[in-house]
């Protein structure tokens, strides 16, 4: 069997749990947020990305993982089938609107603070 390419969980302050309080700005909430409906496309958690890089953003390595929660909610939203040796997350959200929602009201709340 080859390594997977995917966190199998996700980590404990994944933006995509719904048991996290969310911390993203509401429009970059929205914009992973549709990024899931789309099944091309690729969210790698950030605790396997390369800090160190020259330009000082993160970079991907041989060693990046697509996020367990980005993908969870990928799976729910496209309806394919999950690969291999992958359990979507129940921490997941259960689609765009529920993270988008969660991500807008903790902005709104801090907002009044």
């Amino acid at each position: 069997m080859s390594k997977p390419w995917f966190m199998a969980a996700p980590c404990k302050h994944c933006p995509f749990r719904r048991d996290v309080k969310p911390f993203l700005r509401p429009d970059r909430a929205t914009e992973l947020a549709y990024a899931t409906e789309n099944p091309y496309s690729e969210f790698y958690c950030h605790k396997t990305l390369d800090y160190d890089g020259d330009e000082g953003e993160p970079e991907a390595t041989a060693g990046t993982l697509v996020c367990a929660g980005f993908l969870s909610m990928q799976l729910d939203a496209t309806g394919h089938q999950a690969p291999e040796g992958f359990s979507p997350s129940p921490l997941a959200y259960g689609d765009r609107w529920e993270m988008i929602e969660a991500c807008e009201e903790a902005a709104e709340r801090e907002a009044l603070a």
